[in-house]
C-alpha cells in the first residue's frame, strides 16, 4: 500500500469537522449540561436557596428532588448529547441534541406550571430549550 493510499484511507474514517450551527449546538449543550449539574448541585445542597413558599402546592416538600432531576436528567442529557454530538456524524448526533432540548424546555415549562413565573430566566431557558431543538435539525457536519 502506497503512502497516498494509507493517508486516504486515515483520511476516510475520520468525520467531518462541525459546521457553525453545530459548534454553536455543542457550546449551547455543554454549557447547559455543565450548568445544569452545577445549579442541581447547588439547589440540592441549598447553596442556591429559594422561597420555601414556591413548594407550596406542587409534589416536592424541599427542594432536594427537584435539584436532582435538574441535576441526573436535565444535566446529564446536555452532557450526554454534547459528547455525541462531538464525536459522532450520524444521525444519532442530531436525537440526542433534539431530546437534550426537548427534555430542557419540558423542563422548565413544567417548573412554569408548578411554581408560576418567578423570574425571566425561566423563559430564557425555555426559548434555549427550543433554540436547542431548531439546531438539531440543522447539519451538523460540513460534507
Amino acid at each position: 500500500m502506497s503512502s497516498n493510499q494509507v493517508t486516504a484511507s486515515a483520511g476516510s474514517s475520520t468525520r467531518a469537522p462541525l459546521t457553525v450551527w453545530g459548534r454553536i449546538l455543542l457550546i449551547f449543550l455543554f454549557v447547559n449540561g455543565l450548568g445544569a449539574v452545577v445549579g442541581g448541585i447547588g439547589v440540592m445542597n441549598g447553596i442556591m436557596p429559594f422561597p420555601e413558599v414556591w413548594l407550596e402546592g406542587t409534589p416536592f416538600h424541599s427542594y432536594f428532588l427537584p435539584g436532582l432531576i435538574l441535576c441526573v436528567v436535565v444535566g446529564s442529557a446536555h452532557l450526554a448529547a454534547a459528547f455525541v454530538v462531538l464525536l459522532s456524524c450520524s444521525a444519532t448526533a442530531r436525537i440526542a441534541a433534539l431530546c437534550a432540548g426537548l427534555i430542557l424546555t419540558g423542563w422548565m415549562i413544567a417548573e412554569l406550571k408548578l411554581i408560576g413565573f418567578q423570574a425571566p430566566i425561566q423563559v430564557w431557558f425555555v426559548g434555549v430549550g427550543l433554540v436547542e431543538v431548531a439546531l438539531s435539525f440543522t447539519k451538523l457536519r460540513h460534507s
